[in-house]
């Protein structure tokens, strides 16, 4: 009889076994096995402030994205499961909490307003005013402006999310209510665009270590303590290896 494994183990072994195997009760402890990475993930996520996810909620997203990185884990890659499974599990996540953190009209609104007290009282102290003071503007306490400014930190709109229409009887997408006061010409692009090319190009040439962290950095959007744990490396270490890469890509890139 298989013995369970310890909550504390990431183990390696029975990712492997369940690989060759494919047993669904190898599965079944593989999965488990990882389960204390899901918590510590979870953890480090603030919740949705509207209350519309819990945390219990937030963790069952996380199994499903442990699942998946189990399914889609190829061993002969040369990563290993933890780093792998971490990318999966937080994105999971973190798209739950943003698909629960649209914002109500009328909190769209108070926002709205927010913003323009915090303009007009720029104008008139010639400074960025406090938020007692922008709170008193819009004539709302203190703890209902710090309340709406978690919702509008944790709550992403979609620019595919159809909106009413000028003329009142069709849909639009967000996008296309949007104006771009930063559109380039012709020129700029073409130069924009050569530069990506050539990011891109270092960046694939970067030791995979190197890329992994930029990844994690930059588009998982995980801290340094939690690139280190990933990693098994300290976050000071980490620090210096993103600089480092920072460096490299900014000396290679042509002048």
């Amino acid at each position: 009889m298989l013995s369970t494994p310890t909550v504390q183990t990431f183990s390696e072994d029975y990712i492997r076994k369940y690989k060759t195997t494919g047993d669904p009760h190898d599965k079944d402890l593989a999965i488990r096995s990882y389960l204390p990475l899901v918590k510590f993930i979870v953890g480090r996520i603030p919740p949705v402030a509207n209350g519309n996810l819990s945390r219990n909620d937030m963790y069952q997203f996380g199994v499903i994205g442990l699942i998946d990185a189990l399914d889609r884990f190829d061993p002969t890659q040369g990563v290993g499961f933890k780093t792998f499974a971490y990318k999966r599990i937080h994105g999971e996540v973190i798209d739950a909490v943003r698909k629960e953190s649209r914002l109500s009209r009328d909190q769209v609104h108070q926002l709205q307003l927010i913003e323009q007290s915090r303009r007009m009282l720029w104008h008139q102290l010639g400074r960025e005013p406090m938020p007692e003071e922008i709170a008193r503007k819009v004539g709302i306490t203190m703890e209902k402006f710090e309340y709406l400014c978690q919702l509008r930190a944790q709550s992403v709109v979609s620019l595919d999310e159809p909106v009413s229409g000028p003329d009142g009887d069709r849909f639009i997408s967000r996008a296309e209510t949007l104006s771009d006061p930063e559109q380039l010409s012709p020129g700029q692009a073409l130069d924009r665009e050569s530069l990506k090319e050539e990011l891109k190009a270092l960046i694939k040439a970067l030791p995979e270590r190197k890329r992994l962290i930029l990844a994690l950095y930059y588009y998982e959007e995980l801290t340094l303590v939690d690139i280190g744990s990933v990693l098994n490396l300290t976050e000071s270490r980490v620090s210096q290896i993103l600089s480092d890469t920072l460096v490299e890509i900014r000396g290679n890139l042509k002048r």
